[in-house]
Parts: C-alpha cells; structure tokens; sequence
C-alpha cells in the first residue's frame, strides 16, 4: 500500500472518528440543563403553503402547540391553491389566532418569500418573535416551546432548527434521502457559524430591527440562506437547539432525492461558498477513503481491510447513536420509524453517502434554480434574475 493511499485511509478514518464523535456529543448535549423563560410573550407564525399534501397533518399539530400566545398567518399565491379551503376552515374556527392571506404570483423573487412578506404587516408591536414554519412538517407540541426559549431566554437573536426526514414510502429515494438527511440532523451545532433552517426559525425582536426582511428577502430565491447570510454580517447569534427536530414525511424517487440535494448544495454554494467547499471536502475524501480501502483490500492489504472492518462498525455505532438520538427528539411514533430507517438502511449508508457527494458534485456550476413549479434563473449571490413557469 502506498504513502498516498495510507494518508487517504488515515484521513478517512479520522472522519469517520470524528462523525462517530460528534453523534455521542450530540447526544450528551441533549442532557445538559437549559435556560427557560420566565414568561410567554406573543408571537407571530408565517407559514407559506403550497399545496394541500400534508397539510391536514400540520394544522392538527400546529392546533396541539403547548406555547400559550402564538397566531398564525398562513400565505398563499392565490385563492385557487389547494391549499386555501382548508387553511380557511381552520382560520374560521378560530378567528382570533388564525388568518389567511393571498400574496399574489411575484416574478421578483420565489413564491415562498414573497408569501413571507405579505405575512409580515400582521407584526405587532407586542410579538415578541416572528416564527417562520414549513406547512410539511409535523411538529410535536413542544416544538414552539423549544425553539422560542433560546430568544426569550437571551441565547441567541435567531433560533433554528432541522427537519429529521422520514420515508413515507418504500421506495429506495425515500429510504436514502433519510439517511443523507439524518447525517446532517445529527450533527452538534455552533452558534457562531450556525444556518438558519426556513422550515423552524425564530426571528427576536433584536433581530428584526437589525435586519430589514422586506430588503433583505426583495430579490432572495432563499427566506433561510439569505438571512443567515445578512445575519452573520450583523453579528447576531443564530442558536439552534438540539431538540427541534421536526418530523419531516418524504416520498421520493431517486431523481427526486438528487433534485432535492443538488437544490440545496447550489443555494449553500451561492450563499455561502466556504460552506459549501467545506461539505463537499466532507463528503468527497470519506468516498475516496472508501474507493482505495477497497482497491487495496482487493489486493491482499491486511490494513486496508482492517480499516474497512473498523468504518463499518463505526457506522453501525452511528446508527445506534442516532437511534437513541431519535428516542430523545422525536415523538415515539416518528422515533420507531426513524430506527426503522436506520435499520433499512444498514447496507445503504455508502450510497446514500453517494447520492449527497453526487448532489454536491451536480450543485458546482450553474445559476438555475427549478423549485415548485418555477424556474429561477440567479445572480452571483443568489439573487433572482429572471422567473419563468415551469409545466
């Protein structure tokens, strides 16, 4: 076995040290006492829908939040979306916390920030937080709870969280986008180098007078990236608590699940490019490590071998840590399914490794964004250039 072979295997060991690590401390820092607030102020939830795929699931979570002073403003393109029967039944009913409004079609910038502005002159001057939620999520009753405590408590300026994707069907896109995505729902976090995640953010009110969202987000294709972009310029901290992890249903083919990475490395590569290098390194030398490990094992290398045996049980240690992440986060029923998953997903770690190093790879040239139903052409910093319907 060669020098540069033995550093690539010495390298890939590292890492998958280093990502067996940071899944134990996730999980030890789920343990550590935490700040809580000692009120309940008012807050204001932006949801921008699309659609009416699982929505009747949200509404019903959204209706079990055990945060006490919370109303919701739900945006859509249109009143022939269809979503709107049903957003407007549920604000019928409760009339005094909920809302519907029509944000009209934009060709300025994507659908989904658009429709997060028109929610914005509902703030009053009371709302402690601006909450931005995404209707495809299932959130446990504790979620608002959770993700507001960092900014009630002095935490942060920002609070965030991650969706925890689960297969909603038994397909193989599914099945590996919940493993790619799992790897990054497990990763301990840092309140200085900390993205903002659309589908679960906390806006303080120290953070709403520092940054101007209506100029902010007046050409953005992204709500998240660009206001974790315009957030680390102005210094403010973004804090994501471990525990707001969202179940999140997935059904998806293969090319679906690539979509959705290349979609999410070409914002991270527009926005923020540093990080963007970064995860590609992270998911480009643990492949090579992999693809030589068995080259030389192949050849008779006892090391090479070795290495191969130790990345596997390392793996499987992840998936149990993971697991018992889960047990922590999610509620039980979401919890069984994720360890369901990982149990699935035994052999198919490498290719859902694959399929994320694949997304980046597709994500390092163009400007081209095709995002629910529109075709966004982009600047250099991610900003819309041109919007065009897609069939």
């Amino acid at each position: 076995m060669g020098t540069a072979t033995g550093a690539i295997l010495a390298i890939w060991m590292a890492l998958a040290v280093a990502a067996t690590l940071g899944c134990a401390l996730f999980l030890r820092l789920l343990s550590r006492k935490q700040p809580r607030p000692d009120r309940s102020p008012p807050v204001l939830l932006a949801v921008p829908v699309r659609g009416d795929a699982g929505l009747d699931g949200f509404l019903v979570a959204l209706s079990e939040q055990d945060y006490p002073a919370w109303r919701v403003v739900f945006a859509v393109e249109d009143g022939a979306d269809a979503a709107f029967p049903a957003l407007a039944r549920f604000a019928a009913a409760q009339p005094s916390r909920a809302e519907v409004v029509v944000a009209g079609a934009t060709a300025m910038r994507a659908q989904k920030v658009h429709n997060l502005l028109a929610v914005l002159p509902a703030l009053r001057e009371d709302d402690a937080a601006l909450v931005t939620l995404d209707a495809d999520i299932l959130p446990p009753p504790d979620m608002l709870t959770e993700l507001l405590r960092p900014v009630l408590t002095g935490q942060g300026d920002i609070s965030t969280g991650y969706r925890w994707t689960l297969p909603s069907s038994a397909g193989a896109g599914s099945l590996l986008l919940s493993l790619a995505e799992m790897g990054v729902a497990t990763l301990p976090r840092c309140a200085r180098c900390n993205l903002c995640w659309g589908g679960a953010t906390a806006l303080s009110r120290r953070a709403l007078e520092r940054l101007d969202l209506p100029l902010l987000w007046h050409r953005a294709v992204s709500d998240d990236m660009s206001l974790s972009r315009a957030a680390h310029r102005a210094g403010l901290v973004i804090y994501a608590p471990l525990t707001v992890r969202p179940p999140s249903p997935a059904e998806v083919g293969i090319a679906g699940a690539l979509r959705f990475g290349l979609r999410q490395h070409r914002l991270m590569r527009l926005y923020s490019p540093g990080r963007w290098l970064l995860a590609g390194s992270l998911l480009a030398l643990p492949a090579a490590g992999g693809v030589m490990a068995l080259g030389a094992a192949a050849s008779g290398s006892r090391a090479a071998l070795a290495c191969i045996t130790a990345f596997w049980l390392m793996q499987r240690l992840r998936a149990t840590l993971r697991g018992a992440i889960a047990e922590r986060v999610l509620p039980p029923d979401a919890a069984a399914e994720a360890i369901r998953t990982l149990r699935r997903g035994r052999w198919c770690q490498p290719l859902a490794h694959l399929l994320h190093l694949l997304a980046w790879i597709g994500s390092a040239t163009g400007r081209r964004l095709d995002w629910a139903g529109r075709r966004y052409d982009l600047g250099p910093y991610g900003e819309v250039r041109a919007v065009g319907r897609r069939g």
